[in-house]
């Protein structure tokens, strides 16, 4: 072959070219980016618009229908959907993966532009437009605690925000808990009917007076002098002085009407770490930064500020994505040097040490080009690529195997070392090329994956096919340069020049039948010669009986699941409180939680929404654990595995948001996988069965997922016009889920909404006053919510100054018939005389998708007991003849839509990679009988794929196992590829078929369980878990990552061995089966030749 001949001619400039292959190599694989996850981006955007004082029905016709009007005509739309709530609109639109997020940003945000003019008046704040992309959530998350009290941590997290921001890479910190402080001006409603001055003015005033004013300057003598008019507060106290009207001829002061309190805004959240009062900050990057290297700049930061905190000060990262890509990537590569070990051990044995050495080179040298192309390509090195790399690590050495061994081979003949190079890499380059390319078209449809799934998993093709095509240059450039300078036979004759009949004699001489395993193999390929039908019949029979034990073991209970379940690093107790409860009623249903978590409290036996709160500091007493590894470690409760428990709740008028974890929560955090004394798994149950019946508020547990979000295993949406009927519809259907077995956090989103105040107006008398609705509403939002006016500047610090009735008046009514409204004219009318004041009911949050109203019942399953879409298809069944009301719809969504657009894109991958494979074999064999051979090695590997399933009693994963059984389809045809093409030759040369059969499985045996072993070997780490750490320096028998990809190296482990030693039988029976048939085929052809062609006195 031209490539290689070239090569080996110019074996030095190789050995220079490998060198630098191997510096660039190093370095584009230290600076590529580290990632958890793949850095995908999720066709999302948010469109949130703002409007304090309104009910989620009048937010969502004047504000969200507005909107999604405009939206209508927007391209590439997968879904929208919106939540309307008091106070907030929400719309988010879902486009078709592989949209141009930049320019779909742009035309929502001309489409929501074009909107405004239909939107109120009143809005404080135009919508805001925004992407949601995965590398901008957050990377760390950081917990102040300690004895200094809360205002001054969040002083601490202050100043660390500042410092964290300015870091090269972050994007922002925020802050959440703790309490900021705020000047307040109370007014008292009573005086200010009084004297009849309307609260607007009263802002108007301190807003007015609260500021320094330049007059010019002015001319004194010689010299030219600044005019300055100080008018900013120097205290707060100054505020009591200001004018705000007057009243029969004298002044009325501030102080006449209001107080000014020196204070802190209303608490709108709280955060707790191990139930110690706590500030957490959230630090999120920018795309496309390297994760490790800002937390560590940010550590930097901590450990400068930290000598300056009080004593007893603590921070605790909750958090931190630094640390999980560290341990991900240690925990990958040490499967990865783990499986070259063996890989090489294996190589050593079977060909020595010079020779192993040879081969083995493949691995790294088409790793550091893999390293290049992915740098160019702008991928991270994250756990698909890690894995990826894992997967391709046996195979990396098969095409060098084959190559290597047939230099050996023909050296063995007495072809000088530079003339076996050459003339075996021609021999074998073309079925190693073919070999190569059925590989990589069984892994290239699986790059147009759709969907977020397709986002996510499209980095495993990429690097295999970048990978191999790499390995596929370093044995056909790189191996045969330097074996031709290296390699050596035992008992070399020296032979320096051999005639090209010489090597054509050497090229078609089979091995030898001498060792006793050759003999024993070549026995049995004889005897199976005799026996074709049967071998055949036995095989599939064989494969078949696989099946069947598969779905006596795993199949019948858990036949299928979507994606991996693994043991959570984290787990989050949802609460979702009632419509309009205060931050204090959240808080208490939060220490309810904890203390039952905590195990203290049998929270079952409390009446409905009393909570023993009183037991919360003794549910915290510290208490000694000991991990699995032999560490002891103070942890909250008496269950062993939890290592923090932290609190994160919001003053919300609905717990309804987008992502899977609701605004108030409570976040658990697990020791370590190898600390584990038992599965997290088993932890997260009983603590469902601890929350489970805590009143005043439906409580969830939600486990940490991996991957791409796919919604719950069980999602019914419930579509129709009438909010009330669907939240019947949704209780019904809720109430039939509940007794469904193994179900769990059953659930629906509909709100009944909170009984409001209702100021009906009366628009006749409102405009003989020349006012409008809106004025009227605006008078009462800024009454009620306060309006900040102003800024009290203290140091380099600023503070609010807000104006607002006192929160004891917010909670009476009356304070209503007190209110005065001014009017365009100045007059000061009662809003009793304009509006009269009553009670109505409300809805609460209302759900729109696809522009109609929906209310969803979701549900998770016990993936222990049942996988998610069993449990789904079962539901689906019991709610088959569910009486829906006319007009209403009923559909199943959720992880549903992901898994089946998964699993069609899937099954038609499949086909295509086979006919694909197949194309390329006709091609390369100008045949069709003998692609058809080659095609049952994927038939067979089928069989073990289910014996990998038994082993590790798994159910068929449809996006892992389906990506090991395409992934097999590729890599199980390479050993029938080169048995048959030997077998060709061997034919071609004057051998008897039975003859060459035999010999070309015995020439072949070597090569093709080298090239099975390796592959195998290699994955053994990423099936087991157990490895070499070699940071630690010890074995590590737990490891993350098999978690996830363990069902996937099952498969192609066990499929490819039962496949190569099937393809060793039943290929070659096969093949003469095949050669019988087409013998008998020419005869009874040439028969009717005879027969029928004379007769008619045609000539032969």
């Amino acid at each position: 072959m031209i490539i290689s001949d070239t090569a080996i001619k110019n074996r030095i400039s190789v050995v220079v070219f490998s060198v630098i292959i191997s510096v660039m190599g190093t370095y584009c694989y230290n600076v590529l980016p580290r990632e958890n996850e793949p850095d995908i981006t999720i066709p999302n955007v948010f469109v949130s618009t703002e409007y304090k004082g309104v009910s989620s029905s009048d937010i969502e016709t004047s504000v969200t229908i507005e909107i999604e009007k405009k939206l209508k005509g927007l391209e590439n739309v997968k879904k929208i959907k919106s939540v309307s709530s008091e106070g907030m609109s929400q719309i988010n639109i879902e486009f078709i993966a592989g949209t141009d997020i930049d320019e779909v940003l742009r035309k929502v945000k001309d489409k929501v532009d074009e909107a405004k003019g239909e939107l109120p008046n009143d809005l404080e704040n135009d919508p805001s437009v925004f992407e949601v992309n995965f590398s901008e959530m957050p990377i760390v998350v950081f917990s102040l605690s300690g004895t200094c009290g809360i205002a001054f941590l969040k002083n601490i997290a202050d100043d660390l925000k500042d410092d964290i921001e300015a870091i090269p890479g972050v994007l922002e910190a925020e802050i959440s808990g703790g309490v900021e402080r705020e000047i307040r001006v109370e007014v008292d409603a009573d005086k200010l009917a009084y004297y009849r001055i309307p609260i607007t003015s009263l802002q108007a005033a301190v807003g007015s007076e609260n500021q320094n004013t330049s007059g010019g300057s002015v001319t004194l003598g010689d010299g030219r002098y600044q005019l300055r008019v100080p008018g900013e507060f120097k205290t707060p106290d100054d505020i009591y002085g200001l004018v705000v009207s007057s009243y029969e001829g004298r002044p009325v002061y501030l102080k006449d009407v209001a107080r000014v309190l020196d204070g802190f805004k209303e608490e709108t959240s709280r955060s707790r770490l191990n139930g110690r009062e706590a500030v957490n900050i959230s630090v999120k990057k920018r795309a496309g930064e390297n994760i490790i290297a800002i937390t560590e700049k940010i550590d930097e930061v901590i450990q400068r500020s930290s000598p300056t905190w009080p004593k007893g000060t603590m921070i605790t990262k909750l958090m931190d994505k630094a640390k999980e890509i560290r341990m991900m990537v240690a925990d990958l590569e040490n499967n990865i040097i783990s499986g070259l070990i063996l890989v090489v051990g294996v190589l050593l044995f079977a060909l020595g040490i010079r020779n192993a050495i040879l081969v083995a080179l493949a691995i790294p040298f088409s790793m550091l080009i893999s390293f290049m192309v992915l740098y160019l390509l702008g991928i991270t090195l994250n756990m698909v690529v890690l894995f990826s790399l894992t997967l391709a690590l046996g195979m990396l050495v098969d095409n060098a195997i084959v190559i290597i061994e047939n230099i050996y081979r023909y050296m063995q003949q007495g072809v000088p070392r530079i003339e076996a190079a050459m003339k075996a890499t021609s021999e074998v380059a073309y079925p190693v090329i073919g070999s190569t390319l059925t590989t990589l078209a069984a892994f290239f449809p699986m790059i147009f994956w759709p969907g977020i799934m397709g986002e996510f998993m499209k980095y495993l093709p990429i690097t295999l096919i970048v990978t191999l095509t790499s390995s596929l240059f370093v044995a056909l450039v790189i191996n045969p340069a330097l074996t031709a300078i290296f390699i050596r036979v035992k008992g070399d004759k020296k032979v320096s020049f051999m005639s090209a009949e010489e090597l054509a004699a050497a090229a078609e001489k089979p091995i030898e039948i001498k060792s006793p395993i050759l003999k024993v193999y070549a026995a049995f390929l004889f005897a199976s010669l005799r026996h074709r039908v049967v071998v055949i019949l036995l095989s599939f029979t064989f494969m078949i009986l696989l099946f069947q034990i598969w779905m006596l073991a795993v199949g019948l209970e858990k036949p299928i699941e979507f994606f991996p379940k693994i043991d959570p690093k984290n787990a989050y107790i949802n609460i979702d409180p009632p419509e309009g409860a205060d931050l204090d009623y959240i808080d208490r249903i939060a220490k309810t939680v904890e203390i039952a978590v905590n195990g203290l409290s049998d929270i079952k036996s409390e009446s409905d929404n009393v909570f023993p709160v009183e037991k919360y500091d003794s549910s915290y007493l510290p208490k000694l654990h000991r991990t699995a590894t032999g560490r002891e470690f103070s942890g909250p409760g008496d269950l062993e595995n939890i290592e923090y428990i932290y609190v994160n709740i919001v003053e919300t008028s609905g717990g309804l948001s987008f992502g899977e974890n609701l605004p108030n929560h409570i976040g658990i955090q697990f020791v370590d996988l190898e600390d584990r004394i038992k599965p997290s798994t088993l932890s997260l149950e009983e603590i469902r069965k601890r929350v489970k019946g805590i009143p005043g508020s439906r409580i969830t547990v939600a486990e940490q997922e991996g991957g791409p979000p796919t919604g719950a295993p069980i999602n019914i949406e419930i579509s129709g016009d009438n909010f009330s009927m669907l939240g019947t519809i949704a209780r019904q259907i809720r109430e039939i889920i509940v007794k469904f077995p193994f179900a769990e956090d059953v659930q629906d989103d509909y709100s009944e909404g909170i009984p409001s105040v209702l100021v009906k107006i009366d628009r006749q008398k409102a405009a003989l006053f020349g006012l409008s609705t809106n004025a009227i509403g605006f008078a009462l939002k800024t009454a009620y919510n306060g309006l900040q006016v102003s800024t009290y500047r203290e140091g380099d610090e600023d503070y609010d100054i807000t104006v607002k009735l006192p929160e004891s008046d917010l909670l009476v009514t009356d304070v209503l018939h007190k209110l005065m409204i001014p009017t365009p004219s100045g007059q000061l009318v009662p809003l009793t005389t304009l509006a009269s004041i009553g009670y109505s009911g409300t809805i609460g949050n209302i759900v729109r998708i696809n522009h109609q109203r929906v209310v969803t019942v979701k549900a998770n399953v016990d993936e222990t007991k049942i996988t998610g879409p069993v449990a789904r298809a079962q539901a689906e069944l019991l709610l088959k003849d569910f009486p829906i009301p006319p007009g209403y719809r009923l559909q199943f969504t959720g992880e549903q839509e992901e898994q089946q657009e998964s699993q069609d894109f899937l099954g038609k991958t499949f086909v295509v990679a086979i006919f694909l494979i197949f194309l390329i074999l006709v091609v390369q064999f100008n045949s069709i009988s003998q692609p058809f051979i080659i095609m049952t090695s994927v038939i067979l590997s089928l069989g073990g794929a289910f014996l990998g399933l038994i082993v590790i009693k798994s159910s068929f994963g449809i996006i892992m196992t389906g990506v090991g059984v395409i992934s097999l389809a590729g890599v199980v045809v390479n050993n029938a590829i080169v048995l048959i093409d030997y077998t060709n030759k061997l034919i071609e040369g004057g051998m008897p078929v039975s003859d060459a059969i035999v010999a070309a499985g015995a020439t072949r045996l070597r090569p093709v369980f080298l090239t099975a072993i390796t592959t195998v070997l290699g994955l053994i780490p990423m099936l087991t878990g157990i490895s070499y750490d070699f940071h630690k320096m010890a074995v590590s028998l737990v490891s993350e990552s098999t978690q996830w990809w363990r069902s996937m190296a099952s498969v192609v482990i066990f499929g490819l061995t039962i496949a190569t030693f099937l393809t060793l039988v039943v290929v070659p029976v096969l093949y003469s089966l095949m050669d019988s048939a087409t013998i008998r085929l020419k005869a009874f052809a040439e028969a009717v030749r005879k027969l029928y062609w004379k007769p008619f006195g045609i000539s032969e």
